[in-house]
């Protein structure tokens, strides 16, 4: 009899997980906001996208580009708008506030193609049928009127990794001393100098964004929600923020039970590359293969002409061949350079042939890079690039080239470092053996805490109370104020005392 029990106990079990394998068990309806962002950003979220849909939730993403591919339980939808595909990095200045002046600008383009979309209306209209809300932490700001009435679980998808102000969110105000603000070429391992910038470099990008981004975006979402409350009060509403990093990506830093790493939830094993680019790497021999690429946003067809003479200069020197991520047609190359419009990255990186990454150390190119354990030449442009590269140079698993310093000599001169010192890779190969050494994948992990907090979002137990602190409250000045306060009242009673003291038996020896 118990024998029978225990087998119909599996049999249900085993039903249940058949139901819910092929797509008959309910799941929860996710929406994902990631209309102003590039394609990278783009692709992460539907790295996460794909694996909420894996675990059999229905997802809806909004985004700013047309899907290359299906995904099953997946929903796309395009605001229309190509603001985010139009910038040039080799523009004009690459300051924090012209970054922050072409996210202004692209945010308002894409948030009128946003609210005159009546399919995105539509899914406003029936927002509150979601059980989640994940929206890209900056510069989506446009995005939040989802949020108005809405009493599932925000989420809050922090692209850059570790951010001070988005940690802040939830409370969280982590140690200035060794987080550096998003646009230092800083590590954790400040100097006293660094460390001295490093608070009035975060005041500054704060205030920054907040009298240029967030001005933009609420004039835009009143033209089609008058009387919208202040955005950031939508912004501090989260209850979960999935972080885009790693500890062995960048560092361990303390962090609250709903503040979830998940890089490298973009990352994958290489799938077998197109004939003929696996021809000209696989001919390349024991000299390899060096992989060129500036991301979705930087076009290395914008490159000034004369960096781009001297990076052929220095590639047709190279014993290596390059694969070069370029998409124009107006260079006349050596035979030891192909170039292609698009290439399949991961696959690039992951082949064994590969054996250097020249980047602009975008936040997803970094981390794969670490994922396939290829060293990085870095040549940063703008946003949080010039602190990965940092980062990534004080570790030792690369180096760093400024534009403004480019020259045939310097290239020629750190590839020949990178390619021969052995640290370089040994330190990107050790990283990637951390990153793979985890129980369970970060789609897998964003996937079970969105869970988690869908079942418990009214509960109170995941709520830091840090939060409701004021920031001279959280580190405790105004405690120590008070303290100080209470010492000099007793010093200087004291000091009455005893100069009162002394006065009388001055007094009392001259009588």
């Amino acid at each position: 009899m118990q024998c029978h029990r225990i087998s119909d106990k599996f049999l249900l079990t085993a039903f249940l997980l058949l139901l819910t394998s092929l797509g008959f068990a309910e799941g929860y309806q996710v929406l994902v906001l990631g209309p102003v962002g590039s394609r990278s950003l783009y692709h992460l979220c539907r790295a996460l996208s794909e694996a909420l849909s894996q675990a059999g939730h229905s997802v809806t993403l909004i985004s700013s580009f047309k899907p290359s591919y299906s995904i099953p339980n997946v929903t796309e939808v395009s605001t229309g708008s190509e603001a985010v595909q139009q910038v040039n990095m080799f523009e004009g200045s690459r300051t924090p506030l012209r970054v922050y002046r072409w996210a202004m600008r692209v945010s308002e383009d894409i948030g009128r193609a946003m609210w005159t979309n009546a399919e995105i209306m539509a899914l406003w209209r029936r927002r509150k049928d979601f059980d989640a809300i994940v929206i890209i932490g900056y510069a989506n700001e446009v995005a939040y009127p989802f949020l108005l009435d809405f009493e599932g679980l925000h989420v809050n998808l922090c692209t850059p990794g570790v951010e001070y102000l988005q940690m802040a969110q939830l409370g969280n105000r982590l140690p200035l001393s060794v987080v550096p603000a998003i646009f230092l070429p800083f590590d954790e391992n400040m100097s006293f100098f660094e460390r001295l910038v490093n608070p009035l470099a975060q005041l500054l990008t704060h205030y920054m964004y907040a009298f240029t981004v967030l001005p933009a975006a609420q004039r835009v979402v009143e033209e089609f929600f008058p009387g919208m409350p202040p955005l950031e009060e939508l912004y501090q509403g989260s209850q979960l923020t999935l972080i885009n990093g790693h500890f062995a990506l960048d560092t361990p830093v303390p962090l609250l039970p709903n503040q979830v790493e998940i890089g490298t939830i973009n990352a994958r094993e290489p799938k077998p590359l197109p004939e003929d680019l696996a021809k000209f790497m696989d001919e390349s021999g024991d000299a390899g293969v060096i992989y060129f690429s500036l991301g979705s946003i930087g076009r290395s067809s914008d490159i000034p002409k004369m960096y781009k003479d001297i990076l052929l200069e220095a590639f047709r020197s190279l014993p290596q061949r390059i694969v070069w991520k370029y998409e124009g047609r107006d260079l006349e190359l050596p035979p030891n350079v192909m170039t292609r419009s698009w290439l399949p990255q991961q696959d690039v990186l992951g082949h064994p042939k590969t054996r250097l990454f020249i980047s602009h150390c975008g936040n997803l190119g970094t981390q794969e890079a670490k994922y396939h354990g290829v060293p990085v030449l870095a040549v940063p442009l703008a946003f949080d690039q010039h602190r990965n590269a940092a980062r990534l140079a004080k570790k030792g698993c690369g180096t760093v080239l400024n534009w403004e310093n480019l020259s045939l000599t310097n290239i020629v001169d750190k590839v020949e470092v990178l390619l021969t010192d052995d640290s370089y890779r040994n330190c990107m190969r050790a990283i990637s053996a951390a990153l793979r050494d985890q129980r369970e994948t970060p789609g897998e992990r964003a996937v079970r805490w969105m869970e988690y907090l869908i079942r418990h979002r009214n509960s109170t137990f995941l709520k830091y109370p840090g939060k409701r602190l004021h920031y001279l409250q959280y580190v405790m000045l105004d405690v120590w104020a008070a303290w100080a306060a209470v010492f000099v009242l007793w010093a200087w009673l004291a000091w009455t005392c005893v100069r009162g003291g002394c006065r009388k038996c001055r007094k009392e020896k001259s009588e």
